[in-house]
């Protein structure tokens, strides 16, 4: 009896560990999402690419793997750092599917955004933005990993802090799953760039786009230091920087993203553009898409 009661205690503990496991964390692209696959190895956190809400919308969707452990090279390789607009955002917690997850529904200056089970379609003026849980990374089966280079990478640009600068803005939050309301909320976020699979989720782009974690979110865009490290491709302008706070790039200069199938094309779209006073700042070739040719441009706002 006694050998009966020790089994018994073993199996029931052993059966809390499962549950705790299956409540922290999700599991679809779940080692993508928190970067415990091998590929985020290859991010480049020393290199930031500038985009608007509108540019980012636009990136050409690549095929999403099946599987949860395969990072879509290059497209989920890159940092970007959009000044955008948070309308809402809520814990993703307290049932058995939740991944405690902060989800941020972003928007452009619209402030519309998708809510599809509300029968509100795509609109083509919001994305989602996500928070993970540092202390998920191993997901609901508990055999994602435990190290990420989100988590400890870099001081100012991981998951870590970006989920506690949220939580001190909105110290009276919900935290039972409900929505908090942003107003519209001007912000500016950095992260890495993320294709979920559609499934009617609250704020999605249209071509399934998000930033997905949060690596850093500045709620007083346009002053103070920008978090993180200088962007790479894109050189920054505007006077050399002087004492006290400074303007971000956002608050100065725009940016667009075009693409073609090859070069002459692309020259003769940024030669188009160089009339309504965009200049070409770089130029990437993206083997992977059928538009190779990547150009990003600026001007001046």
């Amino acid at each position: 009896m006694r050998i009966l009661r020790v089994v018994l205690c073993v199996l029931f503990g052993w059966s809390n560990q499962i549950l705790v496991a299956q409540h922290c964390g999700g599991t679809e692209r779940w080692a993508v999402k928190d970067g415990t696959d091998p590929a985020a190895q290859q991010i480049d956190f020393f290199n930031i690419t500038p985009m608007t809400v509108t540019d980012l919308l636009q990136i050409q969707e690549p095929a999403i793997p099946n599987d949860n452990t395969t990072r879509v090279v290059p497209d989920e390789t890159h940092l970007y750092r959009v000044n955008a607009r948070v309308v809402k955002w809520k814990h993703e917690c307290c049932t058995a599917s939740s991944d405690n997850d902060y989800h941020l529904v972003m928007t452009d200056d619209t402030q519309q955004y998708s809510d599809e089970s509300a029968g509100i379609p795509v609109t083509g003026h919001s994305f989602i933005a996500e928070m993970p849980d540092p202390n998920c990374l191993s997901g609901r089966s508990g055999h994602f990993g435990t190290t990420s280079p989100f988590l400890d990478h870099n001081p100012t640009l991981n998951i870590r802090s970006a989920r506690t600068a949220l939580e001190n803005k909105f110290s009276n939050a919900i935290q039972n799953g409900g929505w908090n309301d942003a107003g519209g909320m001007p912000v500016e976020i950095i992260g890495v760039g993320f294709f979920d699979k559609a499934h009617q989720q609250t704020g999605r782009a249209p071509n399934n786009i998000e930033i997905h974690p949060i690596l850093a979110i500045n709620f007083n865009p346009g002053t103070g230091p920008q978090p993180g490290p200088t962007p790479g491709p894109v050189p920054s302008p505007g006077p050399a920087p002087q004492p006290g706070p400074q303007p971000t790039l956002g608050a100065q200069w725009e940016y667009r993203m075009i693409s073609a199938a090859n070069a002459a094309d692309l020259a003769a779209e940024a030669n188009a553009l160089g009339a309504q006073g965009w200049e070409m700042v770089g130029v990437v070739l993206d083997t992977s898409r059928p538009d190779k040719y990547v150009g990003y441009l600026k001007r001046k706002k």
